[in-house]
């Protein structure tokens, strides 16, 4: 009895190892947005961080990712700023995927899957309860 209670969760482990790892988000709607940074809301302590983008009539709000990953690759957004937004349509705003300052390289927030792209190992997957699992 316990051999088959064994195997019965060594294969459902197995089988849930083989599943795609795509995030719940990655079903929502993709948008683009050009516009012009309105807001930055970037303190440490106050949750994630988001820019308010002003586009045409609307001003909507981008969550980005944590602020270590914004510090690590230097993203750095001002008001005022031109701004592209690729990300996924939630109903507060938009999670961005990828967003391109004016003059600057794309900087990429989520992988194809949806996935966080701060919370990803050194070779792509996801560390340990999502840190990073290499010593530095």
């Amino acid at each position: 009895m316990n051999r088959t209670i064994g195997l019965a969760i060594l294969m459902a482990a197995s089988a849930f190892a083989q599943m795609p790892e795509q995030s719940p988000i990655a079903s929502e709607p993709k948008v683009e947005l050009k516009g012009t940074v309105s807001k930055v809301s970037a303190a440490p302590g106050q949750g994630m961080p988001f820019l308010e983008v002003r586009s045409g009539s609307e001003t909507v709000k981008v969550s980005l990712g944590s602020m270590r990953y914004l510090m690590q690759n230097d993203f750095n957004p001002k008001a005022g700023d031109v701004i592209e937004v690729k990300g996924y349509k939630m109903k507060d705003g938009v999670v961005a995927i990828e967003i391109s300052l004016a003059g600057g390289k794309p900087l990429s927030f989520r992988d194809s899957q949806g996935r966080p792209l701060w919370m990803q190992g050194r070779y792509g997957r996801a560390g340990r309860m999502g840190h990073d699992t290499e010593k530095k």
